[in-house]
């Protein structure tokens, strides 16, 4: 697929005044196999598992257990942003606190934003103490974080290239200076264009557990070099911090004007 005008068009479309606050309207019911997944899984059903459908690949199968997975468990991608995460964080997207949990341990100041009931007493009963619910409108106007997490493919909550300017203005918004935001996604350029011809990482995507479905939603893998052309337009740098061997990266992004965060040795 050519990178050339289309995709730079929908990029200038989707571009957002700097202060302009992002809200991502979430109907909770298309996340709520998960949610009914999640409370499955604490009413003891340990093979608990949920049904992942797009139309570019195949059902995949995922656990409930993968939501609790220990560090120890993690591939380069997620270890790195663990090592990375300094400072006041703010974990967009909890889920069961995979992130939130190991970095509250070690110290740090853990903020968790979720939208999924369930999700947020897991939360609760894992030991975090700061547990809101709802997306970056739960954020006070005057708070800012040093790291903002946004994991498990969370590029994809802002659901088209078109929203993707906005979807980082508005994660950038809430750093502090010198902070960073750590976000994933995955690689869809080998994948196939779609008979529509919209870019390929623009997905419809679907939860099924049990005899629920949810609606389907749009999701958004997108690739590096996307990725940083959609960070310039806002203003910020982007760099790759680790890869899993699946195509999955981890980015951190910042502010231009400010130093580029240390180093972080992939996987650490």
């Amino acid at each position: 697929m050519s990178d050339a005008a289309p995709r730079s068009e929908r990029m200038k479309e989707g571009r957002p005044d700097a202060g302009r606050p992002f809200v991502r309207e979430v109907r909770t019911t298309a996340w709520g196999p998960l949610d009914a997944a999640l409370a499955a899984y604490e009413g003891g059903r340990e093979d608990a598992a949920l049904t992942v459908r797009t139309d570019v690949a195949d059902p995949e199968e995922m656990t409930v257990a993968h939501f609790y997975r220990a560090p120890t468990d993690m591939g380069p991608v997620e270890r790195t942003a663990l090592a990375a995460a300094r400072g006041r964080v703010l974990d967009v997207g909890a889920g069961a606190g995979a992130f939130a949990r190991p970095l509250s341990e070690k110290g740090l100041e853990v903020t968790a934003l979720e939208i999924l009931p369930t999700a947020r007493r897991v939360l609760e009963s894992r030991g975090l103490t700061d547990v809101r619910d709802g997306g970056l409108e739960a954020v006070d106007l005057e708070e800012r974080f040093d790291t903002v997490l946004v994991m498990m493919n969370g590029v994809g909550l802002c659901g088209t290239v078109s929203v993707l300017p906005a979807f980082l203005a508005a994660l950038a918004n809430v750093l502090e200076p010198g902070g960073q935001v750590l976000v994933d996604s995955t690689d869809p350029r080998d994948w196939d264009v779609p008979d529509d011809g919209r870019y390929p990482g623009e997905v419809h995507m679907q939860l099924v557990f049990n005899d629920e479905a949810g609606p389907p939603f749009p999701f958004l893998f997108v690739d590096e070099g996307l990725l940083g052309e959609v960070a310039s337009l806002s203003g910020l740098r982007c760099a790759v911090l680790a890869r899993d061997p699946d195509g999955r990266y981890l980015a951190g992004i910042s502010r231009k004007e400010e130093a580029p965060a240390d180093d972080v040795p992939p996987g650490s």
